[in-house]
């Protein structure tokens, strides 16, 4: 885990410092739940009843829109991108780059939230957006992700220390985590994608990540998730999600609590999975019932 907070913080240095990234994905969940259980927070499910955090090798990072609207803004992100050595991969240029550092292959997904749909100056063409006045020869764009409802304004900040790479120096960096509400959607979306694949792996791990997001709320958070949905009730990306909780976890044996009974049977040192606790309070994150 190392070399991806050495990463973030490179790459929060190579910005000026100060950048506020928005970490999403596995690692921002990640992150959270470390800072939770150190700091001995309240969640609504209790951490000995939570998987341990799991490792991830990427970094979701998400721009904001007036980022991505501002070309000289959104050019500082590649420059900065290519200060520390990271690549286009090229079977998702130029949304995604990727570096070995300290033997792991580490992968940046370039994205941004719904805002951006709504952003003057922002051109959005099916999966990516990008400034309008952008310098072709920038090679950049960030995924356009219009299930993460909230994240720009909603996102919590949580503090990370360690050695940046570039300079082997002492550092730290305050990182903005998204909230439940926007992680749930998300991971629906994510599993939802994954749910037919011939490995199932990726399901698993995402049905995971699910209970988790739900799990590891804090009082706080429970109070903005009734807010967001209140804001967001006539969403269609909101009702997307509702259904696909009500399609997913209909019952015992539909595909989403499958995944979560399978990823348990392949790890046994997990807690038991609680579906009768877990549906509940995810149809209720949702709905702010």
């Amino acid at each position: 885990m190392q070399p991806l907070i050495s990463t973030i913080l490179d790459l929060d240095h190579a910005l000026g410092g100060n950048a506020r990234l928005i970490i999403g994905g596995g690692l921002g969940l990640y992150l959270k739940q470390q800072h939770l259980q150190a700091s001995g927070t309240r969640t609504l499910l209790e951490m000995r009843r939570l998987p341990a955090a799991r490792a991830t090798k990427d970094i979701d990072l998400f721009l904001r829109a007036d980022v991505v609207a501002q070309a000289s803004r959104f050019e500082r992100v590649r420059e900065a991108l290519g200060s520390l050595a990271f690549r286009p991969v090229e079977a998702a240029k130029y949304v995604a780059f990727h570096k070995t550092l300290a033997g792991v292959e580490i992968v940046i997904d370039i994205m941004t939230g719904p805002a951006a749909e709504r952003t003057e100056g922002i051109r959005i063409d099916g999966e990516r957006a990008r400034p309008r006045e952008q310098n072709p020869k920038i090679e950049l764009h960030a995924r356009y992700t219009p299930d993460a409802l909230g994240i720009e304004r909603h996102a919590a900040a949580f503090p990370i220390a360690g050695i940046r790479a570039s300079d082997a120096r002492s550092s730290s960096c305050v990182i903005l985590i998204p909230c439940s509400f926007t992680y749930a959607l998300m991971k629906l979306g994510a599993l939802d994608d994954r749910m037919d694949d011939r490995n199932k792996n990726e399901g698993r791990h995402h049905a995971m990540d699910l209970y988790r997001v739900v799990g590891l709320q804090t009082e706080t958070e429970v109070e903005v998730a009734k807010r967001l949905a209140r804001e967001f009730q006539s969403d269609p990306q909101l009702a997307t999600g509702i259904e696909r909780v009500e399609r997913l976890f209909a019952d015992a044996n539909s595909p989403g609590s499958l995944r979560l009974r399978e990823y348990r049977r392949d790890n046994p040192s997990v807690p038991s999975i609680d579906l009768d606790w877990f549906v509940p309070e995810l149809r209720r994150l949702l709905t702010g019932s």
